[in-house]
Protein backbone atom coordinates (compact mmCIF):
# COMPACT_ATOMS: atom_id res chain seq x y z
CA UNK A 1 0.00 0.00 0.00
CA UNK A 2 2.78 2.41 0.89
CA UNK A 3 4.53 1.75 -2.43
CA UNK A 4 1.28 2.33 -4.30
CA UNK A 5 0.68 5.62 -2.47
CA UNK A 6 4.25 6.72 -3.20
CA UNK A 7 3.74 5.89 -6.91
CA UNK A 8 0.40 7.75 -7.08
CA UNK A 9 1.94 10.74 -5.30
CA UNK A 10 4.92 10.78 -7.64
CA UNK A 11 2.75 10.51 -10.76
CA UNK A 12 0.33 13.18 -9.58
CA UNK A 13 3.08 15.60 -8.59
CA UNK A 14 4.87 14.93 -11.89
CA UNK A 15 1.65 15.75 -13.75
CA UNK A 16 1.27 18.98 -11.78
CA UNK A 17 4.86 20.08 -12.38
CA UNK A 18 4.99 19.12 -16.06
CA UNK A 19 1.57 20.39 -17.04
CA UNK A 20 1.66 23.52 -14.91
CA UNK A 21 -1.84 22.52 -13.80
CA UNK A 22 -1.87 24.78 -10.78
CA UNK A 23 -5.14 26.11 -9.49
CA UNK A 24 -5.50 28.47 -6.59
CA UNK A 25 -8.14 28.20 -3.90
CA UNK A 26 -11.25 30.17 -4.72
CA UNK A 27 -10.66 33.67 -3.47
CA UNK A 28 -14.16 35.03 -3.81
CA UNK A 29 -16.94 33.69 -1.67
CA UNK A 30 -20.29 33.92 -3.43
CA UNK A 31 -23.08 35.41 -1.34
CA UNK A 32 -25.39 32.77 0.07
CA UNK A 33 -29.01 33.15 -0.99
CA UNK A 34 -31.74 32.11 1.42
CA UNK A 35 -33.89 30.76 -1.42
CA UNK A 36 -31.37 28.95 -3.59
CA UNK A 37 -28.19 27.15 -2.54
CA UNK A 38 -25.02 28.49 -4.17
CA UNK A 39 -23.74 26.64 -7.21
CA UNK A 40 -20.61 24.60 -6.52
CA UNK A 41 -17.32 26.14 -7.64
CA UNK A 42 -15.28 22.92 -7.48
CA UNK A 43 -16.93 19.63 -8.41
CA UNK A 44 -15.52 16.27 -9.39
CA UNK A 45 -16.97 14.22 -12.24
CA UNK A 46 -15.00 10.97 -12.16
CA UNK A 47 -15.69 7.86 -10.14
CA UNK A 48 -12.78 8.79 -7.89
CA UNK A 49 -10.17 11.54 -7.72
CA UNK A 50 -6.70 12.26 -6.43
CA UNK A 51 -6.23 15.88 -5.38
CA UNK A 52 -2.66 16.88 -4.63
CA UNK A 53 -1.88 20.00 -2.64
CA UNK A 54 1.53 21.63 -2.44
CA UNK A 55 1.72 23.47 0.89
CA UNK A 56 4.42 25.87 2.02
CA UNK A 57 6.55 24.01 4.58
CA UNK A 58 6.17 26.65 7.28
CA UNK A 59 2.37 26.61 6.87
CA UNK A 60 1.62 22.89 7.26
CA UNK A 61 0.18 23.37 10.76
CA UNK A 62 -2.24 26.00 9.41
CA UNK A 63 -3.27 23.72 6.53
CA UNK A 64 -3.81 20.78 8.87
CA UNK A 65 -5.91 22.99 11.15
CA UNK A 66 -8.09 23.86 8.15
CA UNK A 67 -8.36 20.15 7.29
CA UNK A 68 -9.51 19.47 10.85
CA UNK A 69 -12.21 22.11 10.54
CA UNK A 70 -13.23 20.62 7.16
CA UNK A 71 -13.61 17.19 8.76
CA UNK A 72 -15.70 18.69 11.55
CA UNK A 73 -17.88 20.61 9.07
CA UNK A 74 -18.53 17.51 6.94
CA UNK A 75 -19.48 15.48 10.01
CA UNK A 76 -21.72 18.17 11.56
CA UNK A 77 -23.48 19.15 8.34
CA UNK A 78 -27.24 18.66 8.12
CA UNK A 79 -26.70 17.80 4.45
CA UNK A 80 -26.48 13.99 4.20
CA UNK A 81 -24.49 14.34 0.97
CA UNK A 82 -21.67 15.94 3.03
CA UNK A 83 -21.45 12.84 5.20
CA UNK A 84 -21.35 10.75 2.00
CA UNK A 85 -18.42 12.88 0.83
CA UNK A 86 -16.65 12.49 4.16
CA UNK A 87 -16.93 8.69 4.05
CA UNK A 88 -14.81 8.47 0.91
CA UNK A 89 -12.33 11.30 1.59
CA UNK A 90 -8.91 10.42 3.00
CA UNK A 91 -5.92 12.77 3.30
CA UNK A 92 -2.28 11.61 3.26
CA UNK A 93 0.92 13.59 3.75
CA UNK A 94 4.04 12.59 1.85
CA UNK A 95 7.38 12.37 3.61
CA UNK A 96 8.93 13.81 0.46
CA UNK A 97 8.98 17.48 -0.51
CA UNK A 98 8.29 18.77 -4.03
CA UNK A 99 9.76 22.08 -5.17
CA UNK A 100 10.45 22.81 -1.49
CA UNK A 101 6.80 22.29 -0.52
CA UNK A 102 4.99 19.70 1.57
CA UNK A 103 2.76 17.34 -0.40
CA UNK A 104 -0.72 16.37 0.72
CA UNK A 105 -2.69 13.84 -1.29
CA UNK A 106 -6.46 13.51 -0.99
CA UNK A 107 -8.01 10.27 -2.20
CA UNK A 108 -11.70 10.73 -2.83
CA UNK A 109 -13.41 7.44 -3.60
CA UNK A 110 -16.21 7.43 -4.44
CA UNK A 111 -16.80 10.94 -5.71
CA UNK A 112 -20.21 12.37 -4.87
CA UNK A 113 -20.91 13.85 -8.29
CA UNK A 114 -22.23 17.39 -8.56
CA UNK A 115 -21.35 18.26 -4.98
CA UNK A 116 -19.07 21.04 -3.75
CA UNK A 117 -15.48 20.03 -2.98
CA UNK A 118 -14.08 23.53 -2.33
CA UNK A 119 -12.66 23.34 1.18
CA UNK A 120 -13.52 26.85 2.33
CA UNK A 121 -17.07 26.70 0.98
CA UNK A 122 -17.68 23.39 2.75
CA UNK A 123 -16.42 24.86 6.01
CA UNK A 124 -18.53 28.01 5.50
CA UNK A 125 -21.73 25.94 5.28
CA UNK A 126 -21.36 24.93 8.94
CA UNK A 127 -18.97 27.56 10.31
CA UNK A 128 -19.72 30.84 8.47
CA UNK A 129 -17.95 33.00 11.07
CA UNK A 130 -14.89 30.80 11.67
CA UNK A 131 -14.21 30.46 7.93
CA UNK A 132 -13.38 34.17 7.82
CA UNK A 133 -10.36 33.50 10.07
CA UNK A 134 -9.45 30.19 8.42
CA UNK A 135 -9.52 31.37 4.81
CA UNK A 136 -6.40 33.60 5.01
CA UNK A 137 -4.47 30.75 6.68
CA UNK A 138 -5.56 28.36 3.93
CA UNK A 139 -4.77 30.84 1.14
CA UNK A 140 -1.35 31.71 2.57
CA UNK A 141 -0.39 28.04 2.97
CA UNK A 142 -1.26 27.19 -0.60
CA UNK A 143 1.49 26.67 -3.21
CA UNK A 144 -0.41 24.64 -5.82
CA UNK A 145 -3.05 22.02 -6.50
CA UNK A 146 -3.44 19.29 -9.07
CA UNK A 147 -6.58 17.29 -9.72
CA UNK A 148 -6.60 13.84 -11.29
CA UNK A 149 -10.09 12.54 -12.02
CA UNK A 150 -10.30 8.76 -12.28
CA UNK A 151 -12.71 6.35 -13.97
CA UNK A 152 -13.08 2.87 -12.49
CA UNK A 153 -11.83 0.18 -14.84
CA UNK A 154 -12.02 -2.93 -12.70
CA UNK A 155 -12.62 -3.64 -9.03
CA UNK A 156 -10.24 -6.15 -7.45
CA UNK A 157 -12.71 -7.11 -4.73
CA UNK A 158 -15.79 -9.30 -5.35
Amino acid sequence: MRGCLRFVTAVTVFMIVVSGNFMSPSLAQAPVSQTEPPKPVFTLAGDAAIVTFLIKPDKTADFEMVLGKLKEALQKSDNTRRRDQSAGWVVFKSSEMVQGNAVYVMRIDPVVKGEEYDITRLIAEVFPVEVQELFPKYRDAFAGRGVTQLTRVVAMTP
